[in-house]
This record gives C-alpha cells, sequence and structure tokens, in this order.
C-alpha cells in the first residue's frame, strides 16, 4: 500500500462543528434580539479572517459589546453542542482501519492547537494522531498550503502519496497547493461551494476505505 498518510481536517470531517457553531452563535444573538442568517455563515466556511459574528453582531446593536463572559458562555455551548453528536459517521472506523494498516494519521486545522487537541481527547481519538498541526504553527493559514505541508513532514510523508479530507474548498484547495488528493465531505455550509476540482466528493465517510483512497493516487 502506498498511502504514506492520511491527514484529517478537524471540524465538520472528524465532527460536525458548522452546526453547533452556528447554532450556538445564533443563541447569543437571540439574547440580543437578533439573528445569524445561514447565508452570513455560510461566507465564513473554511476561511481565516473573513466574517466575524461577533463583529457582526456588535454592527447590528451599533454598539461595543463585553466579550469576556459571553465568548465563555458561547464557547462552553458550543462544546456542549458538538460532543452530543459525537464524531461523525464512519471516521472512527476509517482511522482504525489506517491504524491497523500502519498509515500514520494526521490533522491539519485552521483553529489553534489547543482547541483541536483537546476536541481530540474528548472525543476519545487523540490515541490514534500522530501529528497535530494548526494555523498558530505556521505563516499562512488555509487556502495556503503550509498547514499540510508541515503535517505531512512531521508524519515523515510524501505529499504525493498523502489524502487529506475536507470539507470546504478553501480546505481542499490548500490539500491540492501541497501536492496531495483532496477528498471533500461537504456540508450544509459548504456545499455550494466550488468542489470541482477536488479528487473525490462523497456525502459521508462511511463512502470511503482504504482502498478506495490508496487508488486515487
Amino acid at each position: 500500500m502506498n498511502l504514506q498518510s492520511l491527514i484529517f481536517f478537524f471540524f465538520d470531517v472528524i465532527v460536525d462543528t458548522e452546526k453547533p457553531g452556528f447554532d450556538s452563535w445564533n443563541e447569543l444573538y437571540a439574547d440580543f434580539g437578533q439573528k445569524l442568517t445561514l447565508d452570513d455563515w455560510r461566507g465564513a466556511t473554511g476561511y481565516v479572517g473573513g466574517f466575524d459574528p461577533g463583529v457582526h453582531l456588535e454592527g447590528l446593536l451599533g454598539r461595543k459589546l463585553d466579550w469576556q463572559n459571553l465568548v465563555l458562555r458561547r464557547d462552553a455551548r458550543n462544546w456542549e453542542l458538538t460532543l452530543k453528536q459525537g464524531v461523525l459517521p464512519g471516521i472512527r472506523e476509517l482511522m482504525l482501519a489506517a491504524v491497523d494498516a500502519g498509515i500514520p494519521i494526521g490533522v491539519a486545522s485552521n483553529s489553534g492547537f489547543g482547541w483541536v487537541n483537546d476536541g481530540l481527547e474528548r472525543l476519545g481519538l487523540r490515541s490514534f494522531i500522530r501529528a497535530i498541526v494548526t494555523r498558530d504553527m505556521v505563516v499562512n493559514p488555509k487556502p495556503a498550503p503550509d498547514v499540510y505541508l508541515k503535517t505531512a513532514e512531521t508524519l515523515q510523508a510524501s505529499p504525493t502519496f498523502s489524502v487529506a479530507l475536507e470539507d470546504s474548498e478553501p480546505g481542499y484547495r490548500a490539500a491540492k497547493a501541497a501536492g496531495m488528493r483532496a477528498v471533500v465531505i461537504p456540508n450544509q455550509f459548504s456545499e455550494r461551494q466550488d468542489l470541482s476540482a477536488a479528487d473525490l466528493v462523497v456525502p459521508s465517510a462511511k463512502a470511503l476505505s482504504l482502498e478506495r483512497l490508496v487508488g486515487l493516487l
């Protein structure tokens, strides 16, 4: 088997965080008599430095907010909703198959290390992961290829013989720019993005097997 590494995006590939994120923000908006729309949220999916729901809420209210306690409350609610759903279908099985085959697994994320590492621990997946590379470890976040290149380097794998699992256009383009094969598992927030250049698009990780991923190389 010539698959040298399997690299996952954390949010919305391993666990659904877009819907809990959207719902937890909407609960906060409701506390101020406002509503966050799906179209607003879709503009942020997969990107860093784009739509900021906090700034947007302040704009709707026409005033600044004290975010210290609001952020803690929103983050706690986000984790509660996220962990209630558990690991997305097919992901644990795919990871176990990779571990059994001796294929190293990495996680490449546009979020901070603490957030991703804590999430993997809470989901019972951390022991499967040999490398976690996050945006605070590289110069440029996705859609630049930095996180994928560094993850492959950490795993001592060639990008050419690595497969990335992503959920969005900027994510899979980052993987492709790194020289990897890219599989996209879209969600309701990313399904309208241009996924045409991905190597494979599937509705769920249940549609994947190591043999199918090797066939992409």
